[in-house]
């Protein structure tokens, strides 16, 4: 049997999606996922190119050290297109075999699933640039998340970006996980399903936000000085 992968239409019938899955070939998917995957590099080369997160860099053109900017800029741009790679097989691989390892689902159908994640956090990430351009400025903190809420409480700047990382898009990601996924569970052990995912979910964030607070940017830098 075969099924035509649509995207929209197979997210919203989880059912024929994950029986397909069971009993037939797949067809159109990894065209899908390479679209995907081309996407995630393209934003994250163009906020780099506009100028997202390269703040700390400025200093160097201000100083008319032309020369170090444009080679901080450079490197910069590849750092951030490999930080997008990083990130996306992270997402898409890491994230499956962690569930692979914590279910008795068998691993490509995990991973079928992991896509529609890679689509909602494409497109969070990609409306946050939408809007950050049209303001003509970023932020440190998105407004997906609580960060900008907790921040009027916390100023411990690793707590904040562990907030900063539990967006919109991680409630999308549960919630999708949970319902494919239940699909192949029997009843007695979704419970503990939806317990895995969570826990997932935050180790992630705990990770990316002790990251997100290392000045890598200042690094280079100062490497470059």
């Amino acid at each position: 049997m075969f099924y035509h992968y649509k995207f929209w239409h197979s997210l919203t019938h989880p059912i024929n999606f994950t029986q397909a899955l069971e009993n037939g070939e797949i067809r159109g998917y990894k065209k899908r996922s390479l679209t995907v995957f081309l996407l995630f590099i393209l934003l994250f080369a163009v906020r780099e190119f506009w100028g997202m997160g390269t703040e700390s860099l400025t200093t160097l053109f201000a100083m008319n050290n032309q020369d170090e900017y444009y080679t901080a800029r450079l490197l910069s741009m590849v750092g951030a297109i490999a930080w997008g790679i990083v990130y996306y097989c992270f997402q898409y691989f890491g994230i499956t075999y962690m569930l692979y390892l914590l279910t008795d689902i068998p691993y490509k159908w995990i991973q079928k699933v992991q896509l529609y994640v890679m689509v909602f956090l494409l497109i969070e990430k990609a409306i946050l640039f939408a809007v950050f351009y049209g303001v003509g400025y970023s932020t440190t903190f998105s407004f997906f998340s609580l960060a900008p809420i907790a921040q009027q409480l916390i100023d411990t700047d690793v707590v904040l970006f562990v907030i900063n990382q539990l967006t919109v898009a991680t409630v999308l990601t549960i919630i999708v996980q949970f319902t494919f996924l239940s699909k192949w569970e029997e009843a007695s052990d979704r419970k503990a399903l939806l317990a895995k995912i969570i826990v997932i979910q935050v180790l992630m964030a705990v990770f990316v936000g002790m990251i997100s607070v290392l000045p890598l940017q200042e690094w280079i830098t100062r490497g470059l000085g």
